[in-house]
């Protein structure tokens, strides 16, 4: 757990602090009432303590017999072991002396303290979501009273002996203001020692919003979104971990949440590498992330104690070795088959898992006793100031990934300011494809519904009047997207608007489309059906690779040549029908049958048949409504009925 890096630290202050004071206080015989006379203020209680594993009220009260107790000092315990323990100590106070309080520096929930036989109010057991780090509390004591009984009845839980902490730091007794001033100058020494942390910390978890910001902005770059929840994460979890190692928050904040969130951020930094380079996450790495969720459950039996600390660290660090050293790998990998933005992310995906790796290797060597790697997980001086090599990592980290994801942020705009310069241009280009307003065409209605797709496609049709008064109706659409399948589409109805004033027939206008189209289309291709149709209600149809047409709800048999663009040799054949009064005939575009709703279904040839009698905006809105994927091009001829047509003519007449 990365969590215990600060026992180590706590032990060095610790030291430092009862070093000074042996200097400036003595310490009565052992099994002897402590004799409080002093000149500088304070003394400290540490030595002369009883000890006794066990609970019972009854070693609370003054009267009882502790002479066959152990004799401890209560700074020098060691690490905190599991259950029960009583303390006891003799005080005796001179009987004119400056109004006194007590100091007791330890397990925050961990202790209650009975003075006399009465538990002081300020002191209680905790649960294990409670209890904290060595805290600092200020006990007044009574100034009628000369000698005193001292007890403590602790028990440590296993949220709180994983850490390895002490149950005390010191116990002193003095003057108001010297007891003020030593816990003023205790609560200093935890608060400073964690700001450099706090702080940088603080700096990933605002980091982490700013990628989020970076992802709105860009909702389609999801590597903002992956950087935004493994900065989060990370800046969480060691923020955890140091509110919790300074009291800010209770131990199990860090147990329960902070060490979790170890195995979820190294999870995003998988999915964000993989995203940023733009590779697809590997099946191998899927395990290994499965791995890591499933290791949240290890932390658990950690934290209820039914697992040694050393063991838990020493797997931690194992499980997050291959992230922290695979990835840099591959990244140099890709970036020498020439991907260079893996290049960018080498140095700065080596620094968080690397050095949280160090850090629980020293604390493995700390907690087994082994001691040749305890330096990992000591703090590294810079100036004054003391930071966690984890920091560094992230501190680094935070840097070099801010100029990666900038040059990364201002490309992407680059490219989508010239993309939505594109987009508006295919766009005004688009409402070029299709005709303004419906021509009338003698002897038919003609009817058509257009509805572009959010991303600019191909789609066009449109109406030519040829020389003998017979309509040349085209519906085609163009392979691909965007500005240069707009172009594509101009093009095309550039040539069909000239070859419709050359009289040819359908046949003959898609060969020679054909053949213009293989020398200007650039690997694309259109898919076009041709209709010549004449007043006396013969329709012809040549068809290039698109939808084949359907008379009254029933698809015509049209021949099934390749789209245009593909071939310079190809013929395309004619197919001649006849539209009686009252037929229609419905000519659509893909984007009709290629439809596809929230579970990935199409909508289909079924569905399309059996809808391809309605009204043109009959067709496309269902369409519309099972869900759009492409343009959507719906055309209709309706033969009017004969009578309608002599009634129309005689009134004609009559007119003239």
């Amino acid at each position: 757990m990365i969590a215990r890096r600060c026992n180590r630290r706590s032990n060095k202050r610790r030291i430092g602090w009862v070093c000074a004071w042996l200097c400036l206080v003595a310490t009565a015989a052992m099994g002897q009432a402590v004799d409080a006379q002093w000149h500088s203020g304070m003394k400290a209680l540490n030595d002369g303590w009883r000890e006794h594993d066990g609970d019972s009220f009854a070693w609370a009260q003054p009267g009882f017999d502790d002479s066959g107790w152990q004799v401890v000092d209560l700074d020098n315990l060691g690490a905190t072991q599991p259950g029960y323990r009583w303390y006891r100590l003799h005080l005796k106070l001179a009987k004119e002396r400056p109004h006194e309080h007590l100091l007791m520096v330890g397990g925050y929930g961990v202790y209650e303290l009975y003075l006399n036989g009465s538990r002081v109010p300020e002191t209680r057991l905790r649960s294990m979501f409670h209890v904290k780090r060595p805290t600092e509390q200020t006990i007044i004591l009574p100034d009628d009273v000369e000698d005193f009984t001292l007890a403590l009845r602790t028990h440590a839980r296993a949220s709180y002996s994983i850490w390895h902490l002490p149950l005390f730091l010191t116990a002193n007794v003095g003057s108001v203001i010297a007891i003020d001033d030593e816990r003023v100058s205790f609560e200093s020494q935890r608060m400073y020692a964690a700001l450099p942390s706090l702080a940088i910390n603080g700096l990933l978890l605002l980091a982490g919003l700013g990628a989020f910001a970076l992802y709105v902005s860009q909702n389609k770059s999801r590597e903002y979104l992956w950087l935004g929840h493994y900065l989060f994460l990370l800046g969480l979890s060691n923020g955890l971990l140091y509110s919790a190692t300074t009291g800010l928050v209770p131990l199990a904040w860090n147990n329960q949440l902070g060490d979790p969130l170890i195995y979820m951020y190294t999870i995003m930094q998988i999915e964000f590498t993989f995203c940023f380079i733009g590779r697809k996450v590997s099946q191998t790495w899927r395990v290994y992330e499965a791995l890591l969720g499933l290791s949240i459950f290890i932390n658990i039996f950690n934290t209820l104690g039914s697992l040694r600390t050393e063991i838990y660290v020493t797997f931690e660090a194992l499980i997050i070795l291959p992230a922290a050293l695979l990835l840099p790998i591959m990244l140099l990998l890709w970036y020498r088959k020439g991907n260079r933005e893996a290049g960018w992310l080498i140095a700065p995906s080596l620094l968080p898992g690397a050095t949280a790796a160090m850090g629980d290797l020293g604390n493995m060597s700390i907690f087994s006793g082994w001691g040749k790697l305890d330096f990992l997980a000591n703090p590294v001086p810079v100036g004054v100031v003391y930071f966690q090599v984890s920091d560094i990592g992230d501190f680094l980290f935070l840097l070099a990934i801010a100029v990666v994801m900038f040059f990364r942020f201002t490309k992407v705009s680059r490219e989508q300011a010239r993309g939505a310069a594109e987009l508006d241009a295919a766009r005004e280009i688009q409402q070029r494809l299709v005709p303004a307003k419906l021509p009338q065409v003698k002897g038919y209605t003609i009817e058509a519904a257009y509805f572009p797709a959010q991303e600019v496609g191909g789609d066009f049709y449109q109406v030519f009047e040829e020389r003998d008064g017979a309509q040349l109706v085209v519906v085609g659409d163009v392979s691909g997207k965007g500005l240069k399948a707009a172009m594509t589409s101009t093009l095309a109805l550039g040539a069909l608007r000239t070859l419709a004033n050359e009289g040819l027939r359908p046949g003959e206008v898609l060969a020679r489309l054909n053949r213009q189209m293989v020398q200007t289309a650039d690997g694309g291709f259109i898919t076009c059906a041709c209709v010549r149709v004449a007043e006396c209600g013969e329709v012809t149809v040549a068809n290039a690779g698109h939808l084949a047409p359907y008379r009254n709800g029933v698809e015509l048999l049209v021949s099934a040549d390749l789209p245009l663009g593909i071939s310079p040799e190809e013929i395309y054949e004619e197919r001649t029908f006849q539209l009686d009064p009252g037929d229609r005939l419905t000519l659509l575009s893909d984007g009709v049958l290629e439809a596809r709703d929230a579970h990935g279904v199409l909508f289909g040839f079924e569905r399309t048949r059996a809808i391809s009698a309605q009204s043109a905006e009959s067709i496309a809105a269902a369409a519309l409504k099972f869900g759009q994927e492409d343009d959507i091009t719906v055309l209709i001829l309706s033969r009017v009925e004969a009578v309608v047509a002599v009634a129309s003519d005689e009134n004609a007449l009559a007119t003239s």
